[in-house]
């Protein structure tokens, strides 16, 4: 499994965002954090996906620059837009007041250059009722391969698979290719200003 996903590219504002984190001893300066180690989930691992009207196809190679992707065609739009979707679980825990930061790459194939779709809902949530949301945001995506964000704080602390992100895809018929995920911890004093946003 490629855990080195070099897929980012907003890197380097991430980097900068976790290094701003920490003061560096003076006169030297700290090297530069990596924002994989920050990591609380398996970028490559399959997507879970749910719902009556969709099925869902893995392709271990077709995602961007060969990476995973999973395939969902939604036949039919639900009453909301969460009755079908994708998850991908967190494997680490999450403390009260962290800074989340979602980073996933999208597509909708079968759209024509120039459309696009918009997905309502890219972020993390509880994994069990009530759900709680997390980091949210939501993404217009096109035809092509890109790079979507999410970003928030933990209402309170989850532990290791007690949180998940998550996708709604069930606002519309179509078909949308899930890329690799990344879902980062920044900790409780990460600026989130200094991230990504759609």
């Amino acid at each position: 499994m490629k855990v080195s996903l070099i897929l980012l590219p907003a890197c380097v504002a991430i980097s900068a965002a976790v290094a701003a984190q920490t003061q560096p001893p003076a006169p030297a300066a700290a090297p530069r954090a990596d924002p994989n180690s920050k990591l609380v989930n398996f970028p490559t691992a399959p997507w879970v996906t749910y719902g009556p009207d969709q099925v869902s196809k893995y392709d271990d190679k077709g995602g961007p620059q060969g990476y995973p992707m999973t395939r969902v065609t939604v036949s039919a739009a639900g009453k909301n837009a969460w009755d079908a979707g994708g998850n991908a679980p967190l494997s680490k825990a999450l403390a009260a007041g962290d800074v989340v930061f979602v980073a996933v790459y999208l597509r909708a194939p079968q759209l024509k250059d120039g459309e696009t779709a918009t997905l309502p809902f890219i972020g993390v949530n509880g994994a069990t009722p009530p759900y709680e949301t997390i980091a949210a945001g939501s993404a217009t995506i096109t035809n092509q391969w890109k790079q979507y964000y999410a970003v928030g704080k933990a209402p309170r602390a989850f532990p290791a698979g007690g949180a998940q992100a998550a996708i709604h895809l069930a606002g519309e018929k179509h078909v949308i290719d899930l890329g690799p995920i990344r879902v980062f911890d920044f900790g409780p004093n990460a600026d989130m200003t200094r991230l990504p946003h759609n």
